[in-house]
């Protein structure tokens, strides 16, 4: 797959994650899907953000950081291509771990 492949593909599942992560109930969340959203954060934030502590913020934002982590990783944003293959890696396993 091209970089720019991998960026169209780490951009599409932002939208799939934004939309996932704001329709889940606080039941849902509180069955363990936010510490796997918490989980993914902190490794995105080890890829992109030189590992700073990723805030622990009201669930209504959850979606939030994510998109916010996962564009850093976009080339765009400067992430390298290793960084962003990585990123979308971490955006699917997120994604189905949430289904």
């Amino acid at each position: 797959m091209t970089a720019e492949a991998k960026a169209a593909a780490l951009l599409e599942e932002v939208g799939r994650l934004r939309l996932r992560v704001t329709s889940l109930t606080t039941r849902q969340l509180d069955d363990g899907r936010r510490a796997v959203i918490r989980e993914a954060l902190a490794h995105l934030s080890d890829l992109c953000a030189e590992g700073r502590a990723v805030p622990e913020l009201e669930d209504r934002v959850l979606a939030d950081q994510v998109v916010v982590l996962l564009t850093d990783c976009l080339p765009e944003y400067g992430a390298t291509d290793d960084q962003t293959a990585r990123a979308l890696v971490i955006a699917q396993d997120l994604r189905h771990a949430l289904a």
